[in-house]
């Protein structure tokens, strides 16, 4: 695999980086990471000890836990509704001889399946072609839906992934994750 070009993108107030691994800025250690996390969220909110403990676990079990697909950059956590739906996104970027975007929808169902619900392309972006899709896998019991912004550039594809099982989930931070896709840019 070649190595995949220099990037920067912008995270809207409501989701943070999650590290893949440490040590990762300051942080030496997740625990270190996940305290600092926790006082920020938290501070003057009031809340005691117990939720404290309850936030501090779920960051480090989003820290240490597999991403749906293999390889994944980056990851990125919804923190606008601490404590309530869990909602982690991630950015993977591989080399890829796809060059339009229907190459890319060709590439929407990669490791999740399914069929492709809808898609569209994306104007204002620093790729060459870039879409949205909608992607849903699964028996009807048990649905996945695939909220997947995926762009071509130089040989790589970049791919931004939701994957969850409430579609409701998947609407709501449509808008937001297009945007934060959207803000990438190469060095």
């Amino acid at each position: 695999m070649a190595i995949a070009p220099m990037y920067t993108l912008s995270l809207e107030s409501t989701w943070l980086p999650v590290p893949l691994r440490f040590p990762w800025g300051t942080f030496a250690r997740p625990d270190d990471w996940a305290t600092v996390l926790t006082d920020s969220l938290l501070a003057d909110t009031g809340v005691d000890d117990e939720a404290r403990d309850r936030l501090r676990a779920t960051a480090l079990h989003l820290q240490a836990m597999s991403g749906p697909l293999p390889g994944a950059m980056e990851r990125f956590w919804r923190t606008e509704f601490v404590g309530g739906e869990t909602i982690v996104a991630h950015l993977y970027i591989t080399d890829s001889d796809a060059a339009t975007a229907e190459d890319l929808v060709q590439l929407a169902r990669a490791g999740v399946g399914g069929v492709v619900q809808t898609w569209g392309s994306l104007e204002r972006t620093a790729f060459d072609s870039a879409i949205s899709a909608v992607v849903v896998s699964g028996a009807e019991q048990a649905e996945v839906y695939g909220l997947r912004h995926l762009g071509v550039r130089d040989g790589f594809v970049f791919l931004l992934d939701l994957l969850h099982d409430n579609p409701l989930v998947v609407d709501a931070v449509q808008g937001e994750l297009e945007r934060v896709f959207c803000s990438i840019r190469f060095a």
